[in-house]
Order: structure tokens, then C-alpha cells, then sequence
């Protein structure tokens, strides 16, 4: 069954034209937020249904997840990746024609249709500039929702529903938030922690409608309201904390202090403090990426050197047994090609041997 477009609540007319982007890691209460969104007269293009892992729908366009994995398989970029520089993988793929096309021939006719669209995904952020292009290409000049959750909720919650492994999670998690806050500075962005939007999703929707700009219908001020039986408090599972955690002291300590950074901007705004706060802790976190890879050179030249070993080993075991085939088989070929002898070579052969024996 093809996917569906997902909304609950008015659709949006074609000459009103609104695009929000939400963007965050894996369990940070992105689904929340869109979902919420969709309830309120945004539409969800052709999106992926619910399973066990999140039950009430993940709210992302089917295509767009395709696309970004596509997109990041064929650049080496993990979803959470590790590297503070890994956006130079990407150059190439964000200034790409033929690919921003692409995006833009699927945007622009949802965006004519739909009117009021929200576009979610884990992945998304690594492509804003993709999306941003195809936007305004599209005439839209697009909002950013950015959802908050502590690294250690959003961590635990990968375990148990991804079996991600908790330390590259939390790195992750790190690096991808302060990538999301720099690439996202200076476009129309609001910062939702994602318990405040379990505990009061009014007045979060309320405070993006008035700083984004949206129109949401029914509004939030309504009694009652689709996303009264949508949100419940009860799905944030996971509680902050690092009891019981794997996650090295130094790791723990930044993603602690990069989650209140962020969630002190998300409160107060952007400002030259807080912006200063933020670029230390990138400087930090990139010192601490690279004196991991520096710790663990030798072992990964070493395995380097083990592996391709390995590889030659297997490679001249394959060979030996390929030529080995091929002569069994050649032999086989010239024994088959030899004609078998003749009735009286036969007898003749037995004559003799007969004679031979009665000497």
C-alpha cells in the first residue's frame, strides 16, 4: 500500500503557501513536533506509517528519507556522524544541479498542492542547504522547528529502540546539535525542548506560531483539540542521566553543557554571549574528536594492516582453489576427448597379457 499524505486538521489552500522544516536526532521528539504540526493544518507528503517503535507515526515523507539515505550512502556520512568536518564530504552533493533539480521537481508541486507543508527527517539536517534552494525556488521562505532532548534520554532511547551503542550516539549527538545550531543561524528558527512540548504543547505551538509566523488551524487556543489525544506525556520514557552510562566523563560533561547552551538559546534568543558559549563548545568538542583518532592510530593502522593481510590471504586461497578447478576440469576435457580403444586392440592386449602369464 502506497504511502499517504498525513494531516488531521484543515488542509491548506494553494495560495497559502508555508513550509516548516523540524530537524533533530533520532528520539528527540521530532514525530511529536510534526505530528502536532499536522494536526494543525500542515501536511505531511505521502508519509511513512507508525510501527512499534513509534506507534502514532513518524510524520516524515517516505521520499525524502530515501532520498537522504541515498544521498549519505553514497558520501560515507553517518545520520549521527562523529566527524565535526564532515561536511566537506557533502560539497560536492549540495552544490549538485542535477541532484537540487531532483528535489526541487518533488517540493515544488506538494507545496502547490498542499499549500501548508512540513518536511521531517533525522538525516534532514545534513542537506539543508538542498532544501533551503528548493524552497525558495518553490517562492517559500522555510521556518526551522529545532527539538530539544538531553543526550542521555536521546541516547538511551537509541539503545533500546535502535541497539545503536551508547558512547558514538552521544558524540553524535554532540556534533550534530552544534552542526544543526550553525547551519540554521540567522533563517527564522525556533529551539522546542521536547518535555516542555509533552507538558504544554499549547503554548509551545503558540510561541512558533507567533515567532515563525504560522498559521495553525485549529488554533491552539481551541478547546478541545486534535493534538489533546495525540501528545501524551506518558511517551517520554527515557528521564536525564547518566546513571548506569558507558559514556566517558569528558563526553558526558560537553554534551551536558552543549544541551544547556542550547536550551538557554531556545528560551532567550540568539545573543553574542550565547553564540560565543556555542563556538567553544564546537572548538572543544573537535579537540576532543580529534585526540580520540589520534589515541587510536595505531590500532586502526594495525588493523588496517591485519585486514588487508586477510584480504591477500583469502585472495591467493581463492586463486589457488579457482586454478585448481580449472585444471581437475582440463584434465577432465583431454580424458574425455580420447577415443576408447578398438575391439580387437582390446583383445589383442588381453592375448598378450595372458601369454605373459602362463610363461
Amino acid at each position: 500500500m502506497a504511502d499517504a499524505d498525513q494531516t488531521a486538521g484543515p488542509e491548506g489552500v494553494a495560495d497559502e503557501r508555508s513550509l516548516v522544516f523540524v530537524l533533530g536526532p533520532g528520539r528527540s521528539g521530532t514525530s511529536t513536533m510534526a505530528g502536532a504540526l499536522s494536526y494543525s493544518g500542515y501536511r505531511v507528503p505521502e508519509a511513512i506509517k507508525g510501527n512499534e517503535t513509534n506507534p502514532s507515526g513518524f510524520f516524515e515523507p517516505r521520499w525524502a528519507v530515501n532520498f537522504h539515505r541515498r544521498l549519505l550512502r553514497a558520501t560515507g556520512v553517518r545520520t549521527l556522524d562523529t566527524n565535526p568536518d564532515v561536511l566537506e564530504r557533502l560539497q560536492d552533493v549540495l552544490t549538485d544541479a542535477k541532484i537540487r533539480d531532483e528535489l526541487h521537481d518533488w517540493l515544488a508541486p506538494r507545496i502547490e498542492k498542499h499549500g501548508r507543508v512540513v518536511i521531517k527527517d533525522p538525516r534532514m539536517v545534513w542537506f539543508r542547504d538542498l532544501w533551503v534552494h528548493a524552497a525558495e525556488r518553490s517562492g517559500v521562505d522555510p521556518r526551522f522547528v529545532i527539538m530539544l532532548r538531553h543526550p542521555s534520554e536521546v541516547s538511551s532511547s537509541r539503545s533500546n529502540y535502535y541497539n545503536s551503542r551508547e558512547v558514538p550516539a552521544v558524540a553524535g549527538w554532540i556534533n550534530v546539535a552544534l552542526m544543526t545550531e550553525r547551519l540554521t543561524a540567522g533563517s527564522p528558527r525556533a529551539l522546542v525542548h521536547y518535555p516542555d512540548l509533552t507538558a504544554d504543547w499549547r503554548s509551545q505551538l503558540g510561541r512558533l506560531r507567533d515567532d515563525l509566523d504560522l498559521r495553525l488551524t485549529p488554533p491552539p487556543e481551541e478547546r478541545p483539540h486534535p493534538v489533546d489525544d495525540f501528545i501524551d506525556p506518558s511517551l517520554r520514557r527515557m528521564k536525564p542521566g547518566w546513571e548506569d552510562s558507558e559514556v566517558p566523563v569528558l563526553l558526558r560533561d560537553l554534551g551536558d553543557r552543549t544541551f544547556d547552551a542550547l536550551r538557554t538559546l531556545a528560551v532567550e534568543g540568539d545573543s553574542d554571549a550565547i553564540a560565543a558559549d556555542l563556538e567553544q563548545l564546537r572548538a572543544e568538542y573537535a579537540t576532543a574528536h580529534s585526540d580520540a583518532l589520534a589515541m587510536v592510530r595505531s590500532t586502526m593502522f594495525r588493523f588496517g594492516d591485519e585486514r588487508a593481510a586477510k584480504a591477500r590471504r583469502k585472495a591467493r586461497a581463492k586463486a589457488k582453489a579457482e586454478a585448481t578447478k580449472v585444471a581437475r576440469a582440463t584434465r577432465a576435457e583431454r580424458a574425455a576427448a580420447v577415443p576408447p580403444p578398438s575391439l580387437a586392440r582390446r583383445v589383442a592386449r588381453r592375448v598378450r597379457s595372458r601369454v605373459q602369464r602362463d610363461r
